[in-house]
């Protein structure tokens, strides 16, 4: 959806965004290991619980991104597959030596978003926190530095690619379990970050856009659902960097990284709001109340499962912050949801609705009768607000803790962090950001030299990039929907070869590759090989127009059969044989009476009919030549 706002402005507000998008590249195997790659969904064959928790840095430091984590106190379940995991990726044994067919993919498209490329390629650990690598890091390279694409007169800057493990697939993540599956864990990933050179919402989607077509048009990535995922950072003048992660279409970015410059926007109208009502940092104290006893005669339905459950309600109060409560950040969100994301995640509180607060008096149930006794026992004043929240006493007392961490950020402005695509086109929080400081070298890899020979060869391999294609195709005429199409299917290059060398009309040529399987192209090099054989067939006046389109659906249902088996089915009838010079005769005489409105007409009829006789392995135009070329007719 565009976003109603002008160009002029996200200017003004200072909009910036930069891209971070992960591609799985097509490989056989994983990256530090010799499992398969690839999906699974069947059953798993066993699973094991860990534990996250923090550790010094070298420096004395714990990361925030680690504290947040080990406050969730999350059982952590690995579902493992016997074909598809190992020792490796449950941090049980050192990595096996980079996959060099991963590293050639990465090399090639690093190249083809014109990248300067390393000398020599260093594995490093990125802290990975959430869970989803059972290591707490990731292991990735950098392959190429200061590439960029073209983007409507000017370049898109990228400041690095590069090569790193994929995380698991999260299967639920409700309360203290969340669930991983470990198929996807070590596929090879190419990770390309831009600068946050888009000045728009518009610019971001259509950068982003450009840049999944080239690489999905090298032939040398994989496709369909979960094969890609993009992260944006969005930033406005005042603000700071918010990003969205895991994003998973393309046409989602305009809007949601409209949204989240509308959220900075009101995320720096509160930091205002309270500058103005002499409201700091220093001044927040956030006094913490027992509510179980308070509240135990109340009919709230909320209240009364936590009575039955015997778990607790408390609240905290915060001086000045009356109405902030209800200050809208998001189209139907306001800052009380900025509170709950913070309560859902942390103190894993994350049933709806999780918490209540005093500017919506009829929130989550509660009565005027319930706020007057939560009021009464706050010493509540009409400029504070109160958040309630209940459930277990630990968590309670953790949510407790992150309400007022999370005021506290209100006083400064925008806080950095991740957050999530929910439904509605608007986002969630997820995890803080990670510190600047979360990689450092991997000992256990050693560094990979890049020759000038193997640069060489591999440039040789690559084709040139979307926007050089599209640029030569539309020289050939081929525009609009087919050229947007072809160029990043996995026909390109056969569609190509069809244009070029066989000369065929584009529409055709597009039409007949996709009578095609789609995934045999992605899959299997052999099968694009067999399928140019089948057009020399037509090439070669050995099979018509029409009977070209059965023969790829015959050889489509049995990829394997003898091509020559194949042609007999579908080979050109010779139109000067007797049984064609029967027919012409035998619809000659039948249609001598018939009416037609001209003598084309009687052509078109009679040379149907004999097309039809023979399933259309005729050669049309020399047919109606034939047939018209007949006094009588």
């Amino acid at each position: 959806m565009k976003s109603s706002r002008t160009d002029k402005y996200y200017y003004d507000i200072g909009f910036k965004c930069g891209l971070e998008i992960h591609q799985q590249l097509l490989t056989e195997k994983k990256l530090f290991c010799r499992c398969p790659a690839g999906y699974r969904n069947d059953r798993p064959d066993g699973q094991i619980i860990r534990h996250m928790r923090p550790t010094l840095s070298e420096l004395g430091e714990y990361d925030g991104t680690a504290l947040m984590e080990f406050k969730t106190k999350k059982n952590v379940t690995y579902q493992l597959y016997r074909e598809n995991c190992c020792t490796y990726e449950m941090d049980d044994t050192p990595p096996f030596p980079i996959n060099r067919e991963a590293l050639d993919i990465a090399l090639k498209l690093a190249m083809l978003l014109n990248c300067a490329i390393v000398d020599e390629v260093h594995v490093s650990r990125k802290q990975y926190l959430d869970g989803s690598i059972p290591t707490g890091f990731q292991r990735t390279a950098i392959v190429g530095v200061s590439g960029w694409v073209p983007y409507k007169g000017r370049k898109i800057n990228i400041t690095h690619v590069c090569l790193e493990e994929d995380a698991c697939r999260e299967i639920s993540d409700r309360g203290h379990e969340i669930v991983f599956r470990t198929d996807r864990l070590s596929m090879p990933l190419l990770e390309v970050i831009t600068a946050p050179d888009m000045l728009t919402p518009t610019e971001a989607m259509e950068v982003d856009a450009l840049l999944g077509r080239i690489l999905k048009s090298s032939g040398l990535v994989r496709r369909g659902i979960g094969s890609v995922r993009q992260d944006v950072n969005v930033s406005i003048n005042g603000g700071d960097r918010g990003e969205i992660k895991g994003i998973p279409r393309t046409g989602m970015i305009e809007k949601l990284t409209a949204i989240e410059a509308e959220r900075q926007l009101g995320l720096l109208g509160i930091k205002e709001t309270l500058r103005l009502r002499g409201i700091s940092d220093k001044t927040i104290h956030g006094e913490k109340y027992d509510l179980t006893e308070t509240l135990k005669k109340s009919k709230n339905p909320v209240i009364k499962k936590v009575r039955e459950y015997r778990r607790k309600i408390k609240a905290i109060k915060l001086h000045g912050f009356a109405g902030i409560m209800s200050h809208q950040t998001q189209p139907g969100k306001y800052f009380a949801d900025e509170i709950s994301g913070r309560v859902k995640v942390i103190a894993c509180l994350d049933s709806d609705p999780n918490i209540a607060v005093s500017d919506f008096s009829e929130s989550a149930g509660f009565t005027p009768q319930d706020w007057n006794a939560i009021k009464k026992e706050c010493a509540f004043k009409h400029t504070d607000a109160v958040v309630v929240v209940w459930g277990p006493e630990e968590d309670v007392n953790t949510a407790l803790s992150e309400i007022k961490i999370r005021a506290v950020e209100a006083t400064r402005g925008v806080p950095q962090e991740t957050r999530q695509a929910l439904a509605g086109d608007v986002t969630g929080f997820e995890r803080v950001l990670p510190g600047p400081d979360r990689m450092y070298p991997d000992t256990d890899s050693a560094p990979v030299k890049v020759t000038g020979d193997m640069l060489e060869r591999l440039k040789s391999e690559i084709s040139p990039p979307v926007y050089q294609v599209e640029d030569e195709w539309q020289k050939l005429g081929i525009t609009g929907e087919i050229a947007r199409k072809a160029v990043v299917s996995p026909y390109k290059d056969i569609f190509e070869k069809l244009i070029k060398e066989f000369r065929f009309p584009h529409q055709f040529a597009w039409a007949a590759l996709n009578r095609l399987g789609f995934n045999k192209f992605t899959d299997n090099g052999h099968y694009s090989g067999r399928v140019i054989e089948l057009f020399e067939f037509y090439k070669n006046g050995e099979v018509s127009k029409d009977s070209l389109l059965g023969l790829l659906d015959s050889f489509y249902r049995d990829i394997e059969k003898d091509l020559a088996d194949v042609l007999k089915d579908h080979k050109l009838v010779d139109i000067a044989s007797a049984e064609v010079q029967s027919l012409i005769e035998e619809y000659s005489r039948e249609t001598a009476d018939m009416r037609f409105a001209n003598g084309d007409d009687r052509v078109n009829y009679i040379c149907g009919r004999i097309k039809a006789h023979f399933g259309g392995r005729i050669d049309g135009a020399a047919l109606r030549g034939r047939v018209a070329g007949r006094g009588r007719v």
